[in-house]
């Protein structure tokens, strides 16, 4: 008798878990964090001027560069890591709802205006 392995569903969604990890990479999260703590309602910023202004300098040179260098159709890449502080940081989930308007023209989706902070972040980096 020797040592049996049994696949159970629990172990197979691990196995494949660790497969997808190993053949596409580990989900893209930020190397450092340009602001870790979320602003206050008093402090958010109303625009996406001021948002991409209060982020630059907060944002590493190395990961600025990494933005900077990122292909405009790949910014997708970035929205668990830097998308997801983008919207903790500056309320996007709790109310800001100028920033919102700023960003997309009209209200729309948290996840949307993050995504074009990022862009306008994007932009900057390019200039």
């Amino acid at each position: 008798m020797g040592w049996e392995f049994a696949m159970t569903p629990c172990r197979s969604l691990a196995i494949g878990t660790i497969l997808l990890v190993l053949l596409l990479g580990p989900v893209d999260t930020p190397r450092a964090a340009p602001a870790s703590t979320e602003l206050g309602p008093n402090n958010w910023p109303a625009t996406v001027h001021e948002t991409v202004q209060d982020l630059l300098p907060r944002i590493p040179l190395a990961e600025r560069m990494r933005i900077k260098t990122t292909k405009k159709d790949q910014l997708i890449s970035l929205y668990f890591g830097l998308g997801t502080l983008i919207r903790n940081r500056y309320g996007l989930w709790r109310g800001n709802d100028k920033l919102i308007l700023s960003a997309c023209g009209r209200p729309c989706h948290p996840d949307d205006a993050s995504m074009k902070i990022i862009e306008a972040l994007w932009q900057a980096l390019q200039d």
